[in-house]
């Protein structure tokens, strides 16, 4: 059989183009070359429709192929969940230290991302579930914000030896910036309310000075007001 050309397949194209007449032309294409794990390579190529058409219509590819029954080739079936949360939380602590909010799936993009959406979306079928299953992977969510206190009393210094600096979780940073509602508890500035405004977790009673990585010794600052103080601390 001749393959056709790009200027033949753009006339020939399909006459009706509701859903049924897709998911009909995908299953033609997969006859045609004989396998049932379609890639976008294969609808370009032999396709009487395009690839951005199956994406406006159902959401990608992968969900096509799977409506016409058929199966589509996971291009990062050999990596594992940990690895894709592990690059979930680095864009996540990106997204909170610059933006002071949870990542959308257009910041896979704009940080630059090993991974794009799709992968997120085929394992755990919805960005909302993908980051959940971050938040259970780095420890079980609402363990934190629900023994935050909003206006709990600033802890005492500790007379313990200071520990080795250590990073605050990403699910411990989620849960102080939503208790703190993303403002900064020394000036009261916001990302919403001042565009451009960093926020970071702060130590009330630094760690060089024997403060813990307790909810109640951590607080939302801006990075001005951060930078600011330093290694001082106040009751």
């Amino acid at each position: 059989m001749r393959q056709q050309t790009p200027s033949e397949r753009v006339l020939d194209r399909l006459a009706d183009y509701s859903n049924q007449s897709l998911l009909d032309e995908l299953r033609r294409v997969a006859g045609v070359i004989g396998t049932q794990a379609l890639t976008r390579s294969d609808i370009e190529k032999h396709a009487k429709c395009s690839y951005s058409l199956l994406k406006q219509r159902f959401g990608g590819l992968h969900a096509a192929l799977k409506a016409a029954g058929l199966t589509a080739q996971d291009l990062h079936r050999n990596v594992s969940d940990e690895e894709m949360l592990r690059e979930l939380a680095r864009i996540w602590d990106l997204v909170l230290t610059h933006e002071g909010r949870r990542p959308f799936h257009r910041d896979l993009v704009k940080y630059k991302s090993k991974f794009s959406r799709s992968p997120y979306y085929r394992r755990w079928g919805s960005w909302i579930k993908a980051c959940e299953a971050l938040l259970e992977w780095e420890g079980k969510p609402g363990e934190i914000s629900s023994r935050i206190p909003a206006d709990a009393d600033t802890p005492k210094p500790s007379t313990r030896l200071p520990r080795r600096k250590r990073a605050i979780s990403l699910r411990v940073r989620y849960a102080i910036f939503l208790r703190d509602r993303f403002t900064c508890k020394l000036c009261g500035r916001s990302p919403s309310s001042s565009p451009g405004i960093v926020v970071n977790v702060d130590h009330i009673i630094p760690e060089s000075k024997g403060g813990t990585l307790d909810p109640l010794n951590l607080r939302c600052v801006c990075e001005e007001c951060n930078l600011g103080k330093g290694d001082l601390f106040e009751f």
